[in-house]
């Protein structure tokens, strides 16, 4: 989880179920695992209880942290903004036109994620989830 401004935090979930009482012990085994979603959410799961933070580490370098486009006063003034919000700078028109705008979804949206992961069918709108469309951080300002 990398956090966006003061609420606003990223969730990678990952393709790996521990039990509660060793996840802390395997942390590093999960987070190698494959990342299946990643979204901007809030933390009112975590904050209620329903989620349990097990540990606290680092982002893995293998978590694809997302670049998105933004209107700074107007669509005609497009820049490139950094996952985290810190980090802005012109785009190009190529970056305007691939960037998807950055966007947050319900906790419970990832939740309905993990349902759909053999138990019911998969609805398309969840593809937007998915990892395989993040254009990274990293290739953008790094």
């Amino acid at each position: 989880m990398g956090l966006y401004g003061k609420s606003s935090h990223h969730f990678a979930i990952f393709d790996a179920v521990l039990p509660l009482e060793v996840a802390a012990e395997r942390v590093m085994e999960a987070l190698t695992s494959t990342v299946l979603f990643l979204a901007m959410s809030l933390d009112a799961k975590i904050y209620v209880g329903h989620w349990t933070v097990v540990t606290r580490t680092a982002v893995h370098a293998a978590v694809r942290l997302s670049a998105c486009k933004a209107g700074v006063g107007g669509p005609q003034n497009m820049h490139v903004e950094d996952y985290a919000g810190t980090r802005r700078r012109l785009a190009t028109r190529a970056e305007t036109n691939f960037l998807r705008y950055r966007g947050t979804v319900a906790p419970a949206r990832l939740e309905r994620g993990f349902a759909h992961l053999g138990l019911e069918p998969w609805h398309q709108e969840l593809d937007e989830l998915k990892p395989d469309w993040v254009v990274t951080t990293a290739a953008l300002f790094d």
